[in-house]
């Protein structure tokens, strides 16, 4: 990995008269596992959808984009019509993809290459979707809510999967709410909360203190 930190500055973003992001700065460090903790509706899929690459109708400036960052989003982007292979094919047309991890991780799964998108269920559909972005070879993976839909075995499967991204020495970013699953993983953590990021907090600190990072999160809301 080139890239000390993963930076960005200043970002806002308004839907009509409704600003959603108001100058949210974080800078998160190479082979950090954080987490963007915030409630429902505080912004974190806004946010991830402007560091992913996804929004480009947005103030600030983001160090790092393109190909080197991969983005598991809410809703898969695909259209439905499309067969999982066709998936993978176009990761593979359009990324760095490894494809041969992305079956591999797909035969642990009850779907297969041939299925349509339309087909599987709400559950089915994420776990292709974090397979496809797991598999692309990015400075940087984003997911947002990678856990909604997803039932024990599956939640643990993709935890597992963090787990050898972060011995690997990737960069992993997580929007979420729910924190228990990903208690341990942390590395560093911070909260969205009225359109800004909080101070980054190092996860080893908090818990050094006694406290959860599920503790440290309801003390930091206002």
């Amino acid at each position: 990995m080139d890239r000390k930190e993963y930076a960005f500055s200043g970002i806002e973003k308004a839907f009509g008269k409704k600003k959603v992001l108001c100058g949210a700065s974080g800078a998160f460090p190479a082979g950090s596992f954080v987490g963007i903790l915030g409630l429902n509706g505080s912004g974190k899929t806004t946010l991830l959808d402007i560091l992913g690459n996804i929004d480009r109708n947005f103030r600030g400036k983001v160090n790092l984009r393109g190909n080197a960052v991969a983005y598991m989003r809410t809703k898969m982007p695909f259209p439905e019509s499309w067969r999982v292979g066709e998936l993978f094919a176009f990761c593979k047309d359009f990324y760095d993809f490894d494809a041969e991890r992305a079956e591999c991780m797909l035969d642990n799964t009850s779907v297969s290459l041939k299925a349509r998108l339309r087909t599987l269920s709400a559950g089915m559909q994420r776990q292709v979707s974090f397979i496809a972005s797991f598999c692309i070879r990015s400075e940087v993976l984003l997911l947002d809510e990678p856990l909604t839909n997803l039932d024990l075995v599956y939640r643990t499967a993709i935890v597992d999967s963090l787990i050898e991204r972060s011995a690997e020495g990737g960069t992993t970013v997580v929007a979420t709410h729910e924190i228990k699953e990903f208690e341990n993983l942390f590395t560093h953590v911070t909260v969205l909360q009225k359109g800004l990021l909080g101070p980054l907090g190092d996860a080893e600190e908090i818990r050094s203190r006694g406290e959860s990072i599920e503790d440290f999160y309801r003390g930091s809301l206002l």
